[in-house]
């Protein structure tokens, strides 16, 4: 989970902080719909989660780690994507809301 310092060091600030760290949060725990902007400027409707029993791949099994977890650069927001069984990951400056269920 990113700090609110760390976030702060990447310029975001105010409201989006909050947010980001609401997010964060909020996914240990359940499945969150939320908006960031891809790469290609398009944008991406999630369903994601940190919240491991419900992190289900495509064919119905639970997603297990295999082996250490890679560094990530600090400005990348790592979920599991709920709707496609697989690990997805967004840049925090991109992140555009949470979405209400």
């Amino acid at each position: 989970m990113k700090t609110r310092e760390e976030l702060v060091n990447l310029g975001i600030e105010g409201f989006k902080a909050d947010e980001i760290m609401l997010l964060q949060e909020k996914m240990m725990e359940q499945a969150v719909k939320f908006q960031f902007k891809k790469k290609d400027g398009s944008i991406r409707d999630a369903v994601g989660t940190l919240c491991r029993k419900l992190m289900k791949q495509e064919d119905g099994t639970l997603w297990e780690p295999k082996g250490e977890s890679k560094p990530e650069p600090a400005t990348v927001i790592r979920f599991f994507d709920c709707e496609k069984g697989l690990w997805r990951c967004f840049t925090a400056t991109e992140f555009i809301g949470l979405v209400a269920a």
